[in-house]
């Protein structure tokens, strides 16, 4: 297996209010929000959706504050691999700090953040078909 990434799996646009975000986004591009849900034990809020074949992940705060603008941010890309582990030993060998693969919230599947060497950009990878998928996912 290869530690190159094999395409850009999703964008993440992180907001303070991620629902406002996502319907922004879906009306301006004509796209449809697929999936909401609250992360488990940070409670964020997220909303999904596809453009093309990249997915778009709009994050935010699980109880919307009152604001004067919606204020959004690129928060990162994440680039999916065949070998999580082969990905994340080459970027260590370059001398750069990644975290050890967790499971992700995609079921069946891993992450790892890039912690060095992204130029303020985070950046992570994600494998999938990794973890036995609970039934119903």
């Amino acid at each position: 297996m290869s530690a190159g990434a094999t395409h850009i799996d999703h964008i993440v646009i992180s907001s303070n209010d991620s629902a406002a975000t996502a319907s922004l986004f879906a009306e301006n591009l004509g796209i449809e929000i697929k999936r909401t849900m609250s992360r488990p034990g940070t409670r964020a809020h997220l909303e999904f959706a596809k453009l093309k074949e990249v997915i778009l992940e709009f994050a935010g705060p699980g109880e919307v504050q009152p604001y004067d603008e919606v204020k959004a941010k690129l928060w990162g890309f994440v680039a999916a691999v065949e070998d999580i582990g082969a990905a994340i030993a080459a970027v260590r060998a370059a001398g750069f700090e990644a975290e050890e693969p967790h499971p992700a919230i995609q079921p069946g599947a891993v992450f790892a953040t890039v912690k060095t060497g992204t130029h303020g950009v985070p950046f992570a990878f994600i494998e999938y078909n990794v973890l036995p998928v609970p039934e119903g996912s």
